[in-house]
Order: structure tokens, then sequence, then C-alpha cells
């Protein structure tokens, strides 16, 4: 959601940011449970993987990056399907509308089948929009190479998950940007293959796109583009993270594809596109630092021959209290040509064992319109769990 407000911004600014800690804190003291699929099969509470719902800890993605396995380890319980529902809230709705809650839920499901791993993640639609997949994949982890296998409608495997396991209801930096007529962006799914594997300290992973989803996680009002797209040759991905000491890790990221473009009333195109970027994580106690730059050249992005550079990035600054809660402060930058800044504010905890409040203001740099927004996700098991 995007959602402007303006003539008491700072006042706005100021109650917001008090209100937002003073949320945290007070908080901040309840134990974290998400959707049980996971946690019912190895009788586990969520918290072993979950921080603040849906992200993971370390130990959640150490158990993802194994196929979401634990060998030798008895499973439980038969919960496969769960529902997770978004319900946000704006003051100041953009749509036209006085709508200032706005439901938005999505179907997880996850069952075995030998090796094989089954995960959906099915969007129940908002806004007017129908339900679609958003990711939909098979994964095995081969025990001998410990090469991690995706195939279906995956995620690329950035420095943190930019839709699913995202914390704000606002897309990072560069990572949502449209660069001329070329509508596919690094948040986007795509239709692939990934295989994913420790080499020496490092994380590496490998993807083949052939397609892509559209939509979003929770779903929304359908955007009419008046022009078709696809890709004109398979996208080639490559992503390393390498660890430097126990507390910074940097990441090495790069992709090359083909767009096929076709705007109505014109002849198709096609644009050649590189994107390289480059992350930092670092933490130091309860302070979290999370920085990542893009940069992008677009051959024929306008469908006219020109060459269209872009850019961008974000850098996060997260403030722990307790296991189970932060605040946040994230600066988010593009340019394709034309740039942006916006910086966020933002707070979340858990209410409930499945339940997380999320608050952010969202400023654009250097002055201009904020928003305040606020959501409440929500995770149901079904048929039971814990």
């Amino acid at each position: 959601m995007s959602n402007k407000r303006a003539p008491f911004a700072g006042l706005a600014f100021s109650v917001a940011l008090g209100c937002v800690t003073a949320l945290a804190c007070v908080l901040a003291p309840r134990p974290a449970q998400a959707i049980p699929i996971f946690a019912q099969r190895y009788d586990m509470k969520c918290s072993a993987c979950h921080s603040v719902l849906p992200e993971l800890n370390q130990f959640g993605n150490e158990f993802r990056n194994r196929g979401y396995r634990l060998d030798g380890v008895p499973r439980h319980g038969t919960t496969v399907v769960a529902l997770r529902e978004q319900i946000g809230y704006t003051p100041t709705p953009t749509d036209g509308t006085t709508r200032k809650t706005v439901p938005a839920g999505i179907v997880l499901g996850a069952l075995e089948v030998g090796r094989v791993e089954a995960f959906v993640h099915e969007t129940l639609g908002s806004e007017g929009s129908s339900s679609s997949l958003f990711l939909g994949y098979l994964a095995v982890r081969d025990a001998h190479s410990g090469v991690l296998y995706r195939a279906g409608l995956v995620e690329l495997p950035l420095v943190h998950s930019p839709a699913q396991r995202n914390d704000t209801l606002t897309t990072y930096g560069y990572e949502g940007t449209l660069v001329g007529l070329n509508d596919l962006t690094l948040a986007t799914p795509r239709w692939g293959l990934e295989a994913e594997r420790d080499v020496g300290v490092a994380r590496v992973a490998g993807t083949v796109s052939f397609g892509n989803a559209t939509g979003s996680a929770y779903g929304g009002k359908p955007v009419t583009t008046g022009r078709n797209e696809g890709f004109a040759a398979p996208e080639f991905g490559i992503f390393a993270r390498v660890p430097i000491t126990d507390d910074i890790r940097v990441g090495f990221d790069g992709l090359a594809g083909t767009r096929a473009i076709t705007v109505t009333g014109a002849p198709r195109f096609t644009d050649s596109y590189h994107r390289a970027g480059v992350s930092l994580d670092a933490r130091r106690g309860r302070l979290e630092l999370l920085a990542q730059q893009w940069w992008g050249r677009d051959e024929n992005a306008d469908g006219a021959g020109g060459l269209i550079d872009s850019t961008g990035g974000f850098v996060r600054v997260r403030w722990r209290l307790g296991a189970h809660a932060f605040v946040g402060l994230r600066e988010d930058g593009a340019a394709a040509p034309a740039a942006t800044r916006t910086l966020l504010w933002y707070a979340e905890t858990h209410v409930t064992p499945h339940a997380r409040l999320l608050i952010q203001q969202h400023r654009p740099i250097p002055g201009g319109p904020t928003s305040l927004e606020a959501a409440l996700t929500i995770g149901a098991p079904w048929p039971r769990g814990r």
C-alpha cells in the first residue's frame, strides 16, 4: 500500500515514532509461534525457526537450506495447510475510496512426497483481485552433494525474502524498480530452476528462469498496463553469501536475461538486461545492519533502442527488543533514471502466539507527504497445531 498524508507531516512523524517505540517495548516479551506446518511435523515450537513471524532466524534459514528436513528426527502431526490473513490499515486511502482497512489472505501448504518437499503459496486476493499462485515449487536436497534443488515458481535467493518473509509493507529499495517498459523486478517470483549449496564457508545459488508470476503476495487490484511481457530467452542468475566473521557477511548477486515486450498498437521488441548487486549483513549484540546496492543496464527498455542505466538499494538498521520484537529504520533509493529516496520508520512484535502487529511510517526524502500504515498478520493452522 502506498498512501499519502500531507498537512501535519511533522506532527504525525513524531507521534507515530513515539507510539511505535512504546508499543514495541510493551509487547516485546510475547513468545513466537507462527504457522505450525513444520513445527507440528517435528514437534517443535515455531519460535525454533521464527523471530517475528514470518521472518526466519538462523536456525530457520538453515532448516530451509536443508529443504525443510531434519534427518533422523521423528515426524509428528498431519497439518499440511495453513491460512495467513493480513489486515492492513491506512488513515488516507489513495484508491479513491474511503476504505481504510484492507483484508488480504494467503493459503500456505507443505507436503512431503518421499524425499521431495512440495510447497505452495496461494494468494486469496484483495481489492478486487482474484486468487492466484504466488509461489509453488518442489524442493529436494541431495544428501551426498549437499545441493538443494527447487523447481517451479520460486523467489530469487536475495539477501532477504522480498515478499513472503518481508518485515514491512514496502518493497526494499531497488527490488521493486521498473526500468522503462520492462516490468520484471527483483521481487517478482520466477518460473524456473534453482540450485544452491555450501562452497567452503560460502552459500552459493544459481537460477535459470523461463517465466514469471504476476501480482503480489497478498493480491491487489489489477493494473492495466497495455502491454504483454515474457522472457525472450532464459534468465540466468548467480548469488553468493560469504561470511567474513561470525557477525559480518558480504554478498554478490548477478542477473542477465532478455525480455520480450509488446505494447498495444506497436510491434514486439526485446530488451536485454543485466543486474549486479553487493550486500553487507552485520550484527553486534541487538543491533543489526543490512545494506545492498544494485546496478542495472537495459539495452532497449523503451522500445526505441535507448540504453537505460538504473541503480538503487537500501540501508536498514534494526534494534531487537528481546527475541520477538524490534524497531527499525530503513532508507530506500532507486533511479531508473529518475531518482527517488524514502525513509521508513517501523516496529513490529508478536501480540499473540500466532499474530504479528506492524506499524510503519513512509517519508519521502528530502520532503513531501508521509503515510502512516499498520497491519495485523495472523497465522491460522488447519486442522490443528500449536
